[in-house]
């Protein structure tokens, strides 16, 4: 809190401004943790194996298996070609007063009816860096890697502030 009677504010003024020429913001601080987040590929994160189904599986199938072992997204193939993914975000979308009803109506919707198709991917020498900025501008939480045409993991929001805190806080 200021006194009263302190010339220091916490905002330029009116006054302050026509003073000014130009205002020359403090270069951000570069330490260890940003340079891991702009070196490091995700390749480093050993991110977990994804959970891969195919398009005509169902909705209970994907939900049953993120259960299981507590993820939060699929990645929906058509043969061999990666044409979506599933996500929480996408089940509670697809999720009308019906279904709640009734749950066990979820045993037939496919995944092909509800998935977010075409998702950005990544690649393992993609950075931290940009990984974080597609899931910020995506709004995403959960991205694919791939190694070419085969799912290598995914990344998550989760991962990578594990990663980080292994990595950037220990040393």
């Amino acid at each position: 809190m200021i006194a009263k009677d302190s010339k220091q504010r916490w905002y330029y003024s009116e006054e302050d401004l026509s003073n000014l020429e130009y205002l020359e913001p403090p270069p951000p601080q570069q330490g260890r943790l940003h340079e891991i987040i702009m070196e490091d590929p995700v390749s480093q994160l050993n991110a977990p194996k994804a959970i891969a189904l195919q398009k005509d599986a169902t909705v209970a199938n994907a939900v049953k298996l993120m259960k299981k072992l507590r993820y939060g997204s699929v990645l929906v193939f058509d043969g061999e070609q990666l044409c979506g993914i599933f996500t929480e975000k996408d089940l509670l979308r697809s999720l009308d007063n019906e279904t709640l009803e009734n749950p066990d109506r979820i045993e037939g919707i496919a995944l092909k009816d509800v998935m977010t198709p075409d998702p950005q991917v990544l690649d393992e020498v993609s950075t931290l860096a940009h990984s974080l900025n597609l899931m910020s501008v995506g709004g995403y939480r959960h991205v694919p890697i791939m190694k070419g045409q085969e799912p290598a993991g995914f990344v998550s929001i989760r991962g990578i502030l594990k990663y980080l805190t292994q990595n950037a806080l220990d040393h």
